[in-house]
């Protein structure tokens, strides 16, 4: 047996391989592209690269915590003593100048409570360091925009040690809702983002928010932040989710997409963005069309415990623009009209995702497509997942893991269950097309092992032109 490329498989920190070789007849073979195979176990740690919440040198980052603000401040009573008015019916009578005193004039270490009602504003635009935004209930303090196709709802930028809780983000928009994902909604409105962190940002912690009736994303976590916490929040009822960025949840982004080698923005405080964790989020459907988009060199953040359910495209998407050293695990994900996680994407200045992400423990349940792995993307390890109960929601073909032009992957210990819908593959390997500075072509080097598949169509195909320097489990 002739065994191509086979170190690239077990080079790197905290991986390690136990193979089996398996004979070279055709019995024990799943394709007859003639590549070499072999049964092989793979246990992993942490992938090269040390992804997610994880230092250079493999070690966890703990997110701090924003420091305290025990002095509480009612929002309404200092306006009425500051001579502003906040009258908390929902009517066309702007808060916004009360609140902007407000804002104004308490200190670092205070805590503006929003009671119950409902605020009419733009925009509440954070000014100072340490003040912490709360309201009384998340369902019963509103914070509503009349913004429309502009700007953001709340913003916390160049600040540190926040914290925004237990409010609902909404809009005056009143239009009507589309699920068409080719073309934008023309009666599309609301804040272009409902809350929006950039440009040396860091430790903040948005907790049990709802933004809905935004036009492309609930929560921005944009260019150069860092420590920032998102939980317990959910996103609905984006007003567009066409093309160009529209009905986005939950975003991490660097600060722009530049092709580079290697990061260009590491180490800026106002590009770079990494220690993300999204936490316990969810986005309801019909009316988003990505769940979570990770883009622009983001890196080492970590999105875990979400449900993702009924998105129109892809639920998790690494978007294509290098993001890197990412951390997606323990996320049940439902429905979705595409796939449930995606890596590497397609138009506009998309391709790759970056390298060495790791796609684990996560429950995947009744999407189009489980995993998706394309547009010349490195290093991906996918183990552990599960995909199971598969629904053909959309013209695109149903897979398990659909493999494109990628290197390096390891697609390990998965279970792949109950797929019965027509022309179901549970791994499927094909080509894609050129996009953006990658070439046309098929995934190599990679490694499939100990993955489980029962009761889902064809376990196995590959389609692809470039099966080279490859190790693949010889019996499913």
């Amino acid at each position: 047996m002739h065994i191509k490329n086979l170190n690239f498989n077990i080079v790197g920190t905290g991986l390690t391989v136990t193979m089996l070789v398996a004979g070279c007849g055709a019995g024990n073979t799943v394709s007859s592209t003639g590549t070499s195979r072999m049964l092989s176990t793979i246990a992993t740690t942490v992938p090269p690269g040390n992804p997610g919440l994880r230092e250079s040198d493999g070690t966890l980052h703990v997110i701090p915590a924003p420091a305290a603000a025990p002095t509480i401040v009612n929002v309404v009573t200092r306006a009425a003593e500051l001579g502003k008015n906040i009258d908390l019916a929902d009517n066309a009578s702007s808060d916004q100048a009360a609140i902007d005193a407000v804002l104004a004039d308490v200190a670092p270490g205070s805590t503006v409570y929003f009671p119950n009602g409902t605020y009419n504003v733009s925009t509440i635009a954070l000014k100072k360091s340490g003040v912490h935004i709360m309201g009384q209930s998340r369902d019963g303090a509103i914070i509503k925009s009349d913004l429309s196709l502009a700007g953001s709802a709340m913003t916390i930028i160049g600040l540190h040690d926040i914290v925004v809780g237990h409010l609902t983000f909404t809009s005056t928009w009143a239009g009507t809702y589309s699920t068409d994902t080719a073309h934008n909604n023309p009666s599309a409105g609301g804040p272009l983002n409902m809350i929006a962190t950039g440009k040396n940002t860091y430790n903040v912690t948005i907790d049990s928010v709802v933004c809905e009736k935004f036009d492309r994303i609930g929560v921005r976590i944009g260019g150069g932040s860092h420590d920032i916490l998102v939980k317990s929040s959910i996103a609905r009822n984006a007003t567009d989710v066409g093309g160009g960025g529209a009905g986005y949840g939950f975003v991490i982004t660097g600060d722009s997409h530049l092709d580079a080698g290697t990061n260009p923005f590491l180490g800026n405080p106002l590009k770079d963005t990494y220690f993300v964790k999204f936490d316990n989020n969810t986005t309801v459907a019909p009316y988003i069309r990505h769940g979570v988009i990770v883009q622009y060199w983001a890196h080492n953040n970590l999105i875990t415990n979400s449900h993702f359910d009924g998105t129109r495209l892809d639920s998790i998407d690494l978007h294509g623009e290098d993001e890197y050293a990412n951390e997606v695990t323990n996320n049940p994900i439902t429905n979705s009209q595409r796939a449930a996680i995606a890596l590497g994407n397609s138009g506009s200045t998309h391709d790759k995702t970056g390298v060495y992400n790791w796609i684990h423990d996560n429950d995947l349940v009744g999407n189009t497509l489980g995993i998706s792995v394309e547009y010349g993307t490195q290093g991906t390890t996918i183990e552990n997942n599960t995909i199971r109960d598969n629904a053909s929601l959309s013209p695109v073909s149903p897979r398990g893991i659909l493999l494109g032009s990628s290197t390096g992957t390891v697609v390990s210990n998965n279970t792949i269950s109950n797929n019965t819908v027509p022309g179901f593959v549970a791994v499927y390997l094909a080509d894609n097309t050129a996009e953006g500075t990658e070439p046309a072509g098929g995934p190599k080097n990679w490694t499939i092992s100990g993955n489980t598949v029962t009761n889902s169509g064809t376990a196995f195909k590959d389609a692809a032109s470039l099966d080279s320097g490859n190790i693949i489990q010889s019996t499913w």
